[in-house]
């Protein structure tokens, strides 16, 4: 299940601590999601949408797209269902009201087609969004302070030892150890491994923990594992973290473990505009 409240709770607001199966790519044109439009754009046939109750302290920010098209949500905010539905990062998304990450909502619904693919529950979560929270958005390009993802000493990734594509969050390759997705990175404090990986796809990772974009200008084509340990930046400026000291910050593990550097640089970014967004779901 995507656990978002324990990667980087101290790092960002909310981020995901499931597994987050982050696999965003950014790059020098950051990634066009697709939209819904027309009269055949997927969507749920049964969707639950309730405040959730606020005596209930369980995990926040919890959601699963499941196999068959189901989606759930449990203690989730709509910043949170924004940025799974339309796959932009925190600083991607702009115009949010006080309240869209105080919020939160369980979310239970069910596809009227027999099998959508994952890509098709982005799209349908959008719908959701529109038709139950009023959502109106449109986008804007604008460049900011981010990096570039460059090679610094070839040879350091280890190339996958899966040969082939394998599918995305999910994968039953006896080769991976329990729990691990392909194509797609697991992040914990100070760790982040992931299989079968792109160079886009760490920077998209690393997008993440850093909260700022990432332009992926490796020229790497190939797929790798890969695993990168460090020591988080709140963690290094406390007093007591002298056992900490001895592993690296992400920027200098970056260049020590996989050979890469990440380059300061100005990145256009495509940026999530809310115009409108209501804070009660219609009835269902």
């Amino acid at each position: 299940m995507f656990r978002l409240q324990h990667l980087y709770r101290e790092f960002l607001t909310v981020l995901c601590a499931l597994v987050v199966v982050a696999s965003i790519s950014t790059g020098t044109t950051a990634q066009v999601p697709t939209e819904p439009s027309g009269p055949q754009r997927p969507s749920f046939e049964v969707a639950s949408v309730r405040a959730h109750d606020p005596n209930d302290i369980e995990d926040t920010d919890n959601f699963q797209p499941y196999p068959g098209g189901r989606f759930t949500a449990s203690n989730c905010s709509l910043w949170m269902l924004i940025h799974y539905a339309f796959e932009v990062q925190p600083y991607q998304i702009t115009g949010t009201p006080g309240w869209i990450k105080s919020e939160h909502y369980d979310v239970d619904a069910k596809p009227a087609e027999a099998d959508p693919n994952f890509d098709d529950i982005h799209l349908m979560v959008q719908v959701l969004l529109a038709d139950r929270f009023q959502l109106k958005y449109h986008w804007e390009t604008k460049e900011q302070p981010g990096y570039d993802l460059v090679v610094m000493r070839p040879g350091k990734l280890s190339v996958s030892i899966l040969k082939g594509d394998c599918p995305p969050y999910l994968s039953n390759s006896e080769l991976l150890p329990k729990g691990a997705a392909c194509g797609s990175l697991t992040n914990s404090p100070g760790h982040t491994k992931g299989y079968n990986l792109t160079a886009s796809d760490l920077a998209g990772s690393l997008s993440w923990l850093l909260s700022k974009p990432i332009s992926d200008k490796t020229n790497l084509t190939g797929r790798y594992d890969v695993e990168l340990r460090w020591t988080p930046e709140s963690i290094a400026m406390r007093s007591n973290a002298s056992s900490e000291q001895d592993v690296p910050n992400i920027f200098t593990a970056t260049q020590e473990q996989l050979g890469l550097k990440l380059q300061p640089s100005r990145v256009p970014v495509r940026v999530f505009v809310i115009d409108h967004i209501e804070k009660k779901p219609s009835d269902n």
